[in-house]
């Protein structure tokens, strides 16, 4: 859902307002048109137009005299408003959607503004492309181009350009299904913002953190985002009473989420005075989504009310308006599951079942869409840099890993969709199970884009490593033998944590579908786990384990390879980084016809140590121990330091 980034387009910086039908000029606009024509061609002419520009921020012709002041900014050489000019384009283009015009506007005006050191102009510029980006559904460009402004951002210690990339970073994650990312970088640029003290900037950061909020039904911060965004909009209305019609989206927006957050808490009354007052501030220029919204709240004020028919009305003209915007396509499926919700409520489960199986047609569709294009990102991202790793001398090694990666991703993708959809045939059966059905279906896509998102990052951050260093080593002739050998040190690092992470995420995909392969034997547990201890200490020397057995010999029947596996990665930390001293204690008992393993103080139950690679490899474990017929237990934060609990059958196993 695309929503999000309307707010950034109403207040960007001038509190720019486009309207479709034409507006009748008033004296004011007369009077300035004329004194225009009498000016000579200096700084007063430009100031004039600029006034014009923002006057006419309604009016059509305010494309008009954004030109007409960019074409005398160019004959004055006037670099200031050469930028300014340009940034009123940019804002006209990014609101018709034309993304070329856009990015060709960007790329002319930045290096000027960069000059100029007019940075507020240069990031708010950058931050209206990586828009553009997340339109098109370039999920990926845009968090690289993101994460680089935020960088410059950061050397530069510009605060706008810090607000600007984590927004751009919302945005994204937004729509990759990222809500821990998203909400992490919302509350960062919400500190930036309250330190700011910009109107513009700090409406666009709460209008994010307001809808972030409300999906995430915390209704507490919600409360707290919409008071301050409503005494934000007082102090803006006092400094400039003659806005208020302009400011008519912005009433309707935090209205419209009072509305939410009151039939959230369960005060209807109040709920429905805020939906009520909403009304006043919709006209003919208010924006689709906003009209959607309140839509959508009434039908949710009146589905808490038990006024199903009329919910059923505001529900159906909610999905009219998001039929009419291709960006809303998610909001609609999701608005279909719940109109099937509220006629399940009410015993028409008929009417229901095709709701429930478009909605989900909707959603996997997208889903798979989306990892479609960022799989093409990923490729697009490898084929540009190829260029430069191509007089590497470790090009067929990265060349390899990454497309194993991308291979391994598109199983994964494949995997999960075809799970998916024996999830949603299995709706068919009985009218009981619709709803479990659905709900489950939901989990699983959460469950799959959660999973690829931090797949991508995992393998994005080793592969970053490896090719960096692998560019120094390759472009660097003088480079000291010392440094080329430590760069060396750090590949080896990198490409061993990636392949790791490749193979647990091999021996998950493999246990989970049942396929892993076993070679079983007799093997005495009691000296397996004694050379698991000699193994760990090997690869982590700062390790100290203490190893007790209340037995001295038990033959099991198991496969001593992945046993022995497991139990070193119990006793050892994932990360290269980890060189802490650590006193480990490993016991053995057995109790009755199950022998119990208990290790204290394990690196792998550490959540200072806490990655994807640990995650896995704890996943791994537990599938493996559960096929044998045992149990895994992880306590993070055991009275006696980070604990893991695992049991496995005393009889023999064929």
């Amino acid at each position: 859902m695309k929503r999000l980034l309307f707010i950034v387009v109403l207040l960007l910086q001038f509190f720019f307002i486009f309207a479709n039908r034409p507006i009748k000029r008033s004296p004011v606009i007369d009077s300035l048109i004329t004194e225009l024509q009498t000016l000579p061609h200096d700084t007063t002419r430009l100031k004039l137009l600029e006034k014009l520009v923002l006057t006419e921020q309604n009016s059509p012709h305010y494309i008009e005299y954004a030109e007409e002041m960019f074409n005398e900014a160019q004959l004055q050489k006037n670099a200031k408003y050469i930028c300014s000019s340009t940034y009123f384009k940019i804002l006209y283009y990014y609101n018709k959607e034309k993304i070329d015009s856009v990015s060709k506007l960007v790329d002319y005006v930045k290096p000027i503004a960069e000059r100029m050191k007019y940075y507020r102009l240069y990031f708010n510029a950058q931050k209206l492309l990586i828009y553009t980006y997340i339109y098109s559904e370039k999920y990926e460009y845009a968090i690289n181009e993101a994460l680089e402004m935020l960088k410059i951002a950061e050397e530069l210690d510009n605060i706008d350009g810090c607000i600007a990339a984590y927004s751009c970073l919302a945005s994204a994650y937004h729509e990759t299904n990222r809500k821990k990312e998203e909400g992490e970088v919302l509350r960062k640029a919400h500190e930036y913002a309250s330190e700011q003290k910009t109107s513009s900037t700090q409406v666009n950061v709460l209008g994010q953190l307001i809808m972030f909020s409300n999906d995430q039904n915390d209704y507490k911060s919600l409360k707290v985002y919409l008071d301050e965004n409503k005494q934000l909009m007082e102090e803006m209305l006092a400094w400039d009473p003659d806005m208020y019609e302009s400011y008519f989206n912005l009433y309707l927006f935090s209205t419209v989420f009072q509305s939410y957050y009151y039939t959230g808490i369960g005060k209807t009354d109040s709920a429905q005075y805020y939906i009520k007052k909403a009304q006043d501030f919709i006209t003919p220029q208010s924006y689709l989504p906003y009209i959607t919204m309140y839509h959508d709240a009434y039908a949710k004020y009146y589905h808490h009310t038990k006024n199903y028919q009329n919910a059923l009305v505001h529900m159906d003209s909610a999905l009219i308006y998001m039929q009419q915007s291709k960006s809303a396509l998610t909001e609609y499926a999701k608005q279909l599951s719940r109109k099937a919700d509220i006629l399940l409520e009410i015993g028409q489960y008929a009417e229901a079942l095709p709701l429930y199986e478009k909605s989900n047609h909707i959603q996997d569709s997208l889903t798979a869409a989306i990892s479609a294009k960022q799989l093409e990102e990923i490729k697009e991202i490898y084929h540009l840099n190829q260029l430069v790793w191509e007089r590497g001398k470790l090009r067929n090694r990265v060349q390899t890993s990454i497309l194993l990666s991308l291979g391994i991703i598109l199983v994964l993708c494949i995997t999960y969709m075809l799970r998916i959809n024996r999830i949603r045939k299995a709706l068919k059966i009985s009218k009981k199970e619709t709803q479990k059905a659905t709900r489950q279906t939901e989990r699983a896509n959460e469950m799959k884009n959660r999973f690829l998102s931090n797949m991508s990052h995992a393998i994005r951050v080793p592969l970053n490593g490896v090719l960096g260093f692998s560019q120094i080593i390759a472009n660097e002739v003088e480079i000291d033998e010392p440094t080329r050998k430590e760069y060396a040190d750090i590949i080896q690092q990198n490409t061993e944590q990636l392949m790791r992470l490749v193979n647990n995420v091999l021996d998950l995909s493999r246990l989970e579908a049942g396929m892993m392969r076993f070679q079983l034997s007799d093997y005495d547990i009691v000296q397996l786990c004694k050379d698991a201890v000699g193994m760990a200490q090997m690869q982590n020397p700062t390790l100290h384990i203490h190893f007790y057995s209340d037995i001295d010999e038990y033959i099991v029947y198991t496969d001593t390879n992945r046993m022995m596996q497991l139990i070193v990665s119990i006793l050892t930390c994932p990360s290269p980084s980890f060189k802490e001293e650590r006193d480990l204690q490993f016991t053995l008992d057995k109790n009755g016809e199950i022998l119990c393993f208990k290790v204290t103080n394990s690196p792998l139950a550490d959540l200072n140590y806490a990655n994807q690679d640990s995650a896995l490899r704890n996943d791994v474990n537990l599938l493996l121990l559960k096929h044998f017929g045992g149990t895994y237990q992880v306590i993070h934060d055991g009275k006696e330091g980070p604990t893991i609990l695992f049991t496995y059958p005393a009889t023999s196993t064929e």
